[in-house]
């Protein structure tokens, strides 16, 4: 697809899904450290499920210290709501020791102050980061860079829409999406995706019907004629003979005879004479 294509069809998707879906407003800038926190929770999974189990640990930890020393199903128990907690109970408290190991404190909003390269440059260090998703976060929501963190499903979504190849890796898809879609409209754009994400276009199976973008998405137009043809063809297929089988088994049980009673049938006629007649012993 060429770039101004692309760009023309990337702005028509932004422009339906804006129609359709009503964003609730932000709140300010976060901290370096708790965009980081707000990535690991995000990631597969929605705006709201993260924003609370972000409050959950601020509400139920003294400081991010005690949340570094706590056991892992205490975290996990804390991610409720969340998929795959152990994995990123592990990954948050991984990345608090990391950080503690390094800096000695908990934060990390030095880096707001440095060019955006440099900032960047600090944050891979860490494994966490080495997340593309959680990276582009911090960059959105802490560093005030142009960044579109791109999950599992969005990422599934931009597929089927055709703006995406399978094959392409997640950063060069960020990339161009990134040249593609102006700063003040990234951060909705890639919010109104979610919302489509966890609306119609499910990732088990898509409900292409009720989509806003039914009309211009290649998946839901093969779907849509597949399902035409799948009408087409049941219409034209022949009645089926009503009472056919019925009526089959109705001869059979109506001129047949079970064994049994063949056999008995047999044995009475015997009975009656069919037997021979013993001989009468002679007198001599």
């Amino acid at each position: 697809m060429a770039a101004s294509s692309k760009t023309q069809l990337l702005e028509t998707i932004y422009n339906l899904l804006k129609k359709r879906y009503k964003l609730e407003p932000r709140a300010g800038r976060m901290s370096v450290l708790e965009a980081v926190l707000y990535g690991i929770c995000h990631e597969g999974t929605t705006r709201e499920n993260a924003n609370q189990a972000l409050s959950r640990f601020k509400d139920a930890y003294y400081d991010w210290n005690e949340v570094r020393v706590s056991p892992l199903h205490e975290l996990q128990e804390t991610l409720v709501g969340i998929p795959r907690r152990h994995e990123r109970a592990e990954a948050l408290r991984r990345f608090l020791r990391q950080l503690f190991e390094k800096t000695y404190s908990f934060t990390l909003d030095e880096l707001m102050k440095k060019p955006l390269k440099e900032a960047v440059k600090v944050l891979q260090e860490y494994e966490a980061l080495r997340s593309d998703f959680v990276l582009a976060t911090v960059i959105q929501k802490a560093l005030g860079g142009h960044a579109l963190p791109i999950d599992g499903r969005v990422r599934l979504a931009l597929e089927r829409l055709g703006v995406a190849d399978s094959e392409v890796e997640t950063t060069a898809l960020r990339a161009a999406l990134e040249r593609a879609i102006p700063k003040n409209r990234g951060e909705d754009f890639i919010d109104l995706l979610e919302e489509l994400c966890h609306d119609t276009c499910l990732e088990t199976l898509p409900e292409c019907g009720r989509c806003e973008l039914r009309k211009l998405c290649p998946t839901g137009i093969k779907r849509s004629e597949e399902e035409r043809e799948a009408l087409k063809a049941a219409r034209k297929a022949p009645p089926k003979a009503a009472g056919a089988g019925r009526a089959k088994g109705s001869t059979e049980k109506a001129g047949g005879k079970k064994p049994s009673e063949g056999h008995s049938a047999s044995r009475k006629t015997a009975g009656r004479g069919g037997a021979a007649t013993p001989k009468r012993r002679g007198s001599h």
